[in-house]
Order: structure tokens, then sequence, then C-alpha cells
């Protein structure tokens, strides 16, 4: 049975007012994290992204209330799963313009909670033709407006993945998932300074992860022929931790295989995955 919670400014709710800019115009910004025996291990990281992406958008963040609101939340919820949480400007007159100086203008927290679906830990992609348009003023954030992975999920068939490329061809990112690459011994992530989510994974692995088992991540353009010659390939995102990537397949041919590289149990990747659940039991399960 599918379960959902939803939580509006802390309060139990079934929806929010048809007149909220995040449903009108996508002026929100949400973050997805995993749930662990009641606790959510990358709630910092999480936040200070949303207040990050709530600047560009001139969204006031009060991240003492949001604090407070979880605080309430999560007792009354299951122990394991993922929450939604979902920071919008609020309601709005009709209209584009937003002023965040207005008394008037309070921006909404909308917190649901869902049951964490069985994942797998080695997956494949499919090379999506749509293509991620440039925008470098929100390049990064994890706003509302998700259209292009959308259109993107519309070319996949059930229940598989896809990887997308910007407009000049290089790799951006997996429909909802971080990428990286080991090439020429070297650890590649795009730089996603024109399209695409800057996930609180991908920053934990560069940050913290990565290093910690003597390597160095590079965040850099990605091209499709860097991609066919990649000696090793991962998926990363907040609820799943890190997921080896098996094949990736272009519209008529392979562009990376895992048959090439060495026993799972001997790769760089796991040696990742190995270090982040050390620290992160819940993406070590």
């Amino acid at each position: 049975m599918f379960v959902t919670e939803l939580f509006v400014d802390g309060e139990p709710a079934e929806s929010i007012p048809a007149s909220d800019r995040g449903f009108l115009y996508g002026h929100g910004l949400f973050e997805t994290m995993r749930l662990w025996q009641g606790n959510l291990p990358l709630l910092d990281l999480h936040l200070d992204r949303l207040e990050s992406g709530a600047r560009t958008l001139s969204i006031v963040c009060d991240l003492k209330a949001i604090k407070h609101q979880l605080d309430f939340i999560l007792p009354k919820l299951p122990a394991e799963g993922l929450l939604k949480l979902v920071l919008t400007a609020g309601d709005g007159l009709r209209g584009y313009p937003y002023h965040s100086t207005n008394k008037e203008v309070k921006p909404r927290c909308l917190i649901q909670y869902f049951p964490l679906d069985g994942g797998v830990s080695e997956v494949r992609l499919k090379l999506c033709e749509y293509r991620l348009p440039d925008n470098p003023r929100l390049a990064g954030i994890k706003h509302l407006n998700r259209l292009d992975q959308v259109m993107a999920a519309a070319e996949l068939p059930p229940n598989s993945d896809g990887l997308l490329l910007d407009q000049t061809g290089n790799v951006i990112e997996a429909l909802s998932s971080n990428l990286f690459v080991l090439y020429q011994g070297q650890w590649l992530t795009p730089s996603l300074q024109r399209s695409g989510v800057a996930g609180v994974m991908r920053q934990l692995l560069m940050e913290q992860v990565i290093p910690a088992v003597g390597l160095t991540p590079r965040c850099q353009d990605i091209d499709l022929g860097i991609l066919q010659v990649a000696e090793e390939v991962f998926i990363c995102n907040a609820v799943r931790g890190v997921s080896s990537v098996m094949e990736i397949t272009g519209l008529n041919q392979t562009l990376f295989s895992a048959v090439r590289t060495p026993s799972s149990a001997l790769t760089q990747t796991a040696l990742i995955q190995a270090e982040l659940g050390k620290h992160y039991p819940c993406f070590g399960e």
C-alpha cells in the first residue's frame, strides 16, 4: 500500500492553496532526504543547499522554523523512508512579480513522507535525446521546475534511468542523480556551471568520502568521448547513496560497459561505497 503524509507549515494537511507560487510558477525549491532510524543523516547539507537556493530565488528561508517543524514531525513518522521538503514563495497575486520584502508575503514549507521503495546497487542508463537547456543563473539549485526531467523521462521504458546532456553535448547528470566517471585514473564529475543539480551526496563524496580513500575528484566538462573510454562510472544521490553503472546505451550503440572493469570487489567504486557506508550506514545497506 502506498503511504504518504503531508504537513504544511508544520500542520497535517491534504493540499495547498491554488494561489501558491510554487504551484503556479515553480517558484520554490525542494530537498529529498533519506530517513534512517528516525533521523535525517544529511540534514545539515540539505538545509545549507536549501538556504543557498532560496537566496537565488529571493525566498525567505527560516531554517530555525524548518528545524522546529522537523523536530515536531519526525516522531510521528515511520523510522525508515524518505522526506520531501518543499519551500515555496507562498501565496501571491496574479502575475510574475514577487517582492520578498513585502510583509504580507509568507513562504510556505511542505514536508511529505514516502516509504522507501526497493532500489538497485547496479544500474543501466539510456542516453536521452532531450537536452538540458543552459541557464547559469539557476544551474546547481534544486528548484521546483522539473519539466526538463519530465520530458527526458518520457523517452525511457518503465523502471529505467536516463543520462542527460547539455546543449553542447557534454554529460551533465542522470535523471535524479549526479554522475562520476573514472578516466585515466582520475575521478571526474560534470562542473554544472550551466545546467544540472548540485546534489548533496555529490558534495559529500567530493569533499569527504573520495579524499578519505586517497583519491582526488575533479569537476570538468565531460563529453561522450571520455565516457566511451571510462574505466568506471557511478551515479549518486541522497536517497540511494552510490550505485555502480553497468552500462550506458546511446541511440544505436553502447557508450559504456562495465565488462571491461575488474571484479566489482576490486573497483574504486566499491572502495568509495564502503567508505560512505562506514560513516553513513544507511547508504551501506
